[in-house]
């Protein structure tokens, strides 16, 4: 529970007395998470209200509990109802679906209103489309091979359950004819803070399932797997398959997987139809408790720990300087004199140990860049670049008895349909691989950066004489990027003179000249093979030149960014510490009068900071049990 009547009868004194979650008694985990994100919010501002926290980070904090989110994926081979399912967990008829193989980008659903529909485009561009054109952008009869080089298609719906930071992806189906769709779910799998993995019982576990599987596991913390098409069967058929399935899995992974079996088109149905029977009789809202606990217990609780450590460490702080600048109110001068002599060394050694922090830094990065990003990408290229050789002999002998201008167009499609996406597909994961390194790399120089504050807190706290209680908390940044692709070339003078010396001849000339003809023709087909090929090889080198400059240039930035919020911090906590006691002794010599109406105000501060303390302990020991 949250809040009970009994024993926390203060917390409720700091909120209004109607209408607010802190009245509330819940009874629920999502009402209990919902409440406790509420509790965090309202404590946030009332902590901006008090004079000595301005400048800390309480509008980041903001933010972090306002748009905190996890990426939710359907997973699974093509026809096992994903986006059925999906629309079942909506409760309404949104995506597209079929009897064939149908969807073939990915959707990402959040909440908000109104509904909107938005398509996301590789290069950047983004439309707004009507909610009845989405299956010209999602499908394969829509956009076959994805045609409209559209990177996602993102959807905003004010359903509950996409209310509280949930993202839910739908992808395309793995092992189908088309296997532009199996690499376009492959290249979202970074991207996944939980799958859930849809199986159907009318289909044993294909090898292609189980492949998909080894891959899911290096990206989701947790797997859920739903076993579809339960109102096609008898109990017994439907334990039988579970069964297998889950032997089966077991074999191949060493999993040990607990199988929800479902039903989404009844789901679907009993929502639309609003009839608990059918709700009942599809077993999806026993497996939405399971899931609902998961986004509780794993996600909710990770975020609401995190935010309160974060503002009882402000909190901390902000009552250290208050004290301080009672103890610069009541401390005898020529001792006060003797200990701000004595800080102010220490601050130079604070800001000797920042100047080495920055070196450190860089060559952190460098490393990165040097032993990371540049062995990877020579990986891809090295694996990659043969492959596409081989592709491309094969297309050109299938191919090359098309007209020169011909010819040309289609080498060159084929450069771009191929390049393109396998270039797609790595950067998206070396994205992932690249991130998750440099959020290493700055967690433990945030971990240095908050030592070294801790020290000189504590060190002004003994120096003074009062209490300092350091709180662990980790950092908060983020940084984004774009990118873009140009693979396509103009065609050249070589190419357009060569076809039209070949093109001009009448049919009724002289075998001489006909043999002439055909060797001009075989002549110019040979250019374009080696023109188009070492194009292709040329757009590879300057694809991957330009994701690794892209990758340094946004590392690079967000190394500035870093370092500029970590000198930032310091900077505020050593400004805080001096301010304090500057208005202390700027009070002094005002006059007693003045002094103790200034001492008035710190006691009821301190208060104040009292009173957020236990609430906010309150919320932490509340989230830890949820």
């Amino acid at each position: 529970m949250l809040f009970r009547r009994s024993n926390d009868q203060k917390l409720l004194q700091l909120a209004p007395q109607s209408g607010t979650a802190m009245e509330a008694i819940i009874s629920s985990d999502i009402a209990t998470y919902t409440s406790l994100k509420a509790a965090i919010l309202e404590a946030i501002d009332r902590l901006a209200e008090i004079d000595h926290l301005a400048g800390f980070p309480l509008a980041e904090l903001t933010r972090k509990v306002r748009t905190n989110t996890l990426n939710l994926v359907v997973v699974g081979q093509f026809k096992r109802g994903k986006t059925c399912l999906i629309n079942a967990l909506l409760g309404v008829d949104l995506l597209p679906t079929a009897v064939v193989p149908l969807t073939s980008i990915v959707t990402v659903l959040t909440y908000g209103e109104p509904v909107r529909l938005e398509v996301a485009y590789q290069d950047g561009r983004v439309q707004t489309i009507a909610p009845e054109e989405l299956v010209a952008y999602v499908t394969e009869p829509g956009n076959p091979k994805n045609e409209k080089h559209v990177r996602e298609v993102r959807v905003t719906y004010p359903s509950p359950y996409l209310k509280d930071g949930v993202r839910l992806v739908d992808t395309p189906g793995v092992g189908s004819v088309y296997r532009h769709n199996t690499d376009i779910a492959y290249e979202y799998l970074p991207n996944s803070d939980a799958a859930l993995f849809l199986l159907s019982v009318d289909q044993p576990v294909s090898q292609a399932e189980l492949d998909f599987l080894k891959d899911v596991q290096q990206y989701s913390d947790r797997i859920f797997f739903l076993l579809n098409k339960i109102d096609y069967f008898s109990d017994a058929e439907i334990t039988e398959s579970i069964t297998f399935t889950h032997q089966t899995i077991k074999e191949a992974t060493g999993l040990d997987v607990q199988l929800y079996p479902i039903s989404a088109k009844l789901a679907l149905e009993g929502k639309l139809q609003a009839s608990p029977e059918l709700l009942e009789q599809s077993k999806l809202p026993a497996f939405s408790q399971v899931l609902n606990r998961f986004l509780v217990e794993e996600k909710g609780r990770i975020l609401l720990l995190s935010v309160t450590n974060n503002l009882l460490r402000i909190l901390s702080q902000g009552r250290l300087q208050l004290e301080l600048e009672w103890q610069s109110l009541t401390c005898p001068l020529e001792q006060l004199q003797e200990k701000l002599q004595a800080l102010e060394e220490k601050k130079e050694a604070v800001l000797l140990e920042e100047r080495s922090f920055a070196l450190l830094l860089d060559g952190e990065l460098k490393r990165l860049i040097t032993t990371r990003l540049d062995e990877d990408l020579e990986a891809f290229k090295k694996d990659f670049i043969p492959r596409m050789e081989q592709g491309f002999e094969e297309f050109y002998e299938e191919h090359q008895e098309l007209s020169l201008k011909d010819l040309n167009d289609a080498l060159e499609s084929y450069v771009v349909t191929q390049v393109e996406p396998a270039l797609t597909a790595w950067r998206l994961k070396e994205d992932e691989a690249l991130a998750k390194a440099w959020q290493a790399v700055c967690t433990r120089f945030a971990e240095k950066m908050n030592q070294i504050i801790d020290a000189l807190l504590v060190y002004s706290s003994q120096l003074f004489g009062v209490s300092f209680c350091s709180v662990e908390a980790e950092s908060l940044w983020s940084e984004e990027s774009r990118f873009s692709y140009k693979l396509r070339e103009e065609p050249v003078g070589l190419e357009l003179l060569t076809d039209s010396l070949t093109q001009v001849f009448p049919r009724y000339v002289s075998s001489r000249l006909e043999r002439l003809r055909a060797y001009l023709f075989r002549t110019a087909n040979r250019a374009i093979l080696r023109k188009r090929k070492r194009h292709m090889l040329e757009a590879i080198e300057m694809q991957a030149g330009r994701m690794r400059h892209d990758f340094i240039e946004r590392l690079q930035k967000s190394r500035h960014k870093f370092h500029h919020e970590m000198v930032a911090t310091m900077d505020a906590t050593l400004e805080g510490i001096s301010t304090a006691l500057e208005r202390g002794m700027a009070q002094r010599a005002q006059g007693e009068a003045e002094l103790q109406q200034r001492q008035s105000v710190l006691a009821r501060e301190l208060g104040r900071m009292d009173e957020l303390q236990k609430l906010l302990v309150t919320i932490r020991e509340n989230a830890r049990s949820l």
